[in-house]
C-alpha cells in the first residue's frame, strides 16, 4: 500500500485529529478483484483503509476497451478531436452511474457509460455550441446543465444532447461557473464569479427570479464564488474561492454558517474549488492548492483527505471538481487531463 508522507508528517505534528469513519476489515476483504489500484487508499497503513483508488479515466478507451487487444488496436488507429480529455473542469454523476466530464478546452461536455462501454460528446454541434463548459448538475430524467463562461449563459440538454433550454439573457451572466438545480427541481441557481453574486431561475421558464451576494468577505458575501452544491436539507453550500471558505445558505440567500477559513492544515483551505455533499450528509471539498479532497461530516468535523500533490494514481496536479454516487467519489486532476475515481471500502457514516 502507498503511504501518503503528507497523512504521516500531520500526524506526527498532531495537527488534527481525523475521525473514523466506520469499523471495518481486513482491506483485501474489500478491494474489487482484479483493481490495478488496490495498494493506493486513504487513510495509509497503518490505519484501517476506508477509500481506496478504483479506476483512472483519461478518454474513450478507458471506458470502451475492453481487453488488451482492443486497446491495442485504439492505439493504431486514428483518434477523434474528443477521444482524451484536455483540461476538464468539473464532473458530475447521472441517474445511471455515468460520468460526465466538462473539458474548457476541448469546449464539450463527455459522458462515459463505463457499463455500456460507450463514450458520447454533448455541445459540439447545432445552434447552441458550447465554448468554455465549466461547472455541471445533473437533474431528473438525467437533463444535464452546463455552465459556460464562454457563452455567458447556463444551457441545458436532454439525456440524449438535445438542447432543452439556456439560461441567462444578455446582461444577466457574466462569468457563469457553476450550475446547481434545486432539490424540488423548480430553481436553477448560478455562481457569477465576477460580479460575486448567486442567480436563481425559474427552471421551465429561464427567468430570473432573484440574485443574493455582494463582494466582500463578510456574512453572505463573496469573493470569486466557483461552486455549488445543495444538501438534504435544501440548503445551499457556496465555494467561496479568495476569501478560502464555504458559506452555507438558504435557498432563499440567508446565511447560515461558514465552514473552513484560510490556512495550511486541515480543515482549513488556500484555493477550494468544487464542493459535493452525499445523501448522508458528508460534505466533499477540493483544494486546487492543496491538491486533495477534504471530508468533512454533517456536523462539518473533519473526517479524512484524499490525494496529495503529483502525477502518480491518487494524486493531483489541479484538483478540480468532485462528484459522489452512492459508494463512488469521482475527482478531476485538471492539467493531468483525467478523472479520477474511488469508493468507498467502509460505511460512509459511523457506526
Amino acid at each position: 500500500m502507498k503511504r501518503s508522507p503528507r497523512v504521516s508528517a500531520a500526524v506526527s505534528a498532531g495537527i488534527v485529529l481525523l475521525i473514523p469513519l466506520s469499523a471495518c476489515t481486513s482491506t483485501a476483504d474489500r478491494v474489487e478483484p482484479g483493481n490495478p489500484y488496490a495498494e493506493y487508499v486513504w487513510p495509509a497503513p497503518p490505519d484501517e483503509a476506508r477509500i481506496g483508488l478504483t479506476q483512472i479515466i483519461r478518454g474513450r478507451i478507458d471506458v470502451e476497451a475492453g481487453s488488451g487487444w482492443s486497446r491495442a488496436l485504439f492505439g493504431a488507429s486514428p483518434h477523434g478531436p474528443y477521444d482524451y480529455l484536455k483540461k476538464p473542469f468539473a464532473v458530475a454523476f447521472d441517474s445511471q452511474g455515468r460520468i460526465l466530464v466538462s473539458d474548457s478546452v476541448k469546449g464539450v461536455v463527455i459522458r462515459f457509460d463505463r457499463q455500456g462501454r460507450r463514450m458520447d460528446v454533448f455541445g459540439s454541434r447545432g445552434a447552441t455550441q458550447l465554448k468554455t463548459p465549466l461547472g455541471l448538475d445533473v437533474g431528473p430524467e438525467d437533463a444535464i446543465f452546463v455552465a459556460d463562461v464562454g457563452l455567458g449563459k447556463v444551457v441545458s440538454f436532454d439525456s440524449r444532447g438535445k438542447v432543452r433550454a439556456a439560461y441567462g439573457r444578455r446582461g444577466e451572466l457574466v462569468n457563469p461557473t457553476d450550475a446547481a438545480l434545486s432539490p424540488d427541481g423548480t430553481r436553477l441557481y448560478v455562481t457569477d464569479s465576477k460580479t460575486h453574486k448567486i442567480l436563481v431561475f425559474d427552471s421551465e421558464t429561464a427567468e430570473l427570479l432573484f440574485s443574493f451576494g455582494q463582494p466582500g468577505d463578510g456574512e453572505g458575501e463573496f469573493a470569486f464564488p466557483t461552486s455549488l452544491a445543495f444538501d438534504g436539507d435544501g440548503n445551499l453550500y457556496v465555494v467561496d474561492q479568495i476569501n478560502a471558505r464555504l458559506q452555507l445558505m438558504t435557498a432563499e440567500g440567508k446565511f447560515l454558517r461558514q465552514i473552513g477559513d484560510r490556512g495550511t492544515t486541515f480543515g482549513k483551505f488556500v484555493r477550494p474549488k468544487d464542493v459535493a455533499v452525499d445523501e448522508v450528509g458528508n460534505v466533499y471539498v477540493t483544494d486546487n492548492a492543496f491538491n486533495n479532497l477534504q471530508i468533512f461530516d454533517r456536523e462539518h468535523r473533519l473526517l479524512t483527505f484524499v490525494g496529495e500533490g503529483g502525477t502518480g494514481p491518487g494524486r493531483f496536479h489541479g484538483a478540480s471538481g468532485v462528484a459522489v454516487r452512492d459508494r463512488e467519489i469521482a475527482i478531476v486532476d485538471q492539467l493531468g487531463g483525467r478523472v479520477q475515481v474511488f469508493r468507498y471500502l467502509a460505511s460512509k457514516s459511523e457506526e
